[in-house]
């Protein structure tokens, strides 16, 4: 599959685990479905890295701000990163929801997080911490 192609079908169905964590955080399948496509993008990410590194593009590095931009300038690369964010994203989803059923946070409280988290990232993450900390009354986790 290419890199549009891949790109298009992560960027909607993405939706489908961000829908069950906002609307049905309480159901059985949820957080599996969640986690399950976060490491699924993950593995997509690991193996478009691994086309772009081992083909003959190449480019660019890690190791200065040029590289990195000559990195990026592949679709692969570019695909990667993508599918880093929104799967970092998902994953940080899936905690809340998790960690506010723990703590017995109303589940209204969490959607603006969520919310934010899939648009933000870490805006949302913050927006968590604060409703957490209001319910705990602390910051460390665990």
């Amino acid at each position: 599959m290419s890199a549009d192609n891949f790109y298009w079908y992560a960027s909607i169905l993405i939706f489908i685990p961000w829908a069950l964590l906002m609307f049905a955080p309480n159901w059985k399948f949820t957080e599996p479905l969640a986690f399950g496509s976060a490491i699924v993008l993950l593995i997509a990410a690991a193996i478009f890295t691994f086309i772009h590194l081992t083909g003959p593009e190449g480019g660019g590095n890690l190791l200065s701000l040029s590289g990195l931009e000559n990195l990026f300038r592949s679709k692969e690369m570019l695909l990667t990163g993508w599918l880093n964010y929104l799967s970092f994203c998902l994953l940080v989803g899936t905690w809340q929801t998790h960690d506010a059923r723990q703590l017995k946070i109303g589940h209204i409280f969490v959607i603006p997080a969520l919310l934010l988290t899939m648009l933000t990232g870490p805006a949302g993450l913050l927006v968590y911490l604060v409703v957490r900390f209001f319910k705990t009354r602390k910051w460390e986790i665990g």
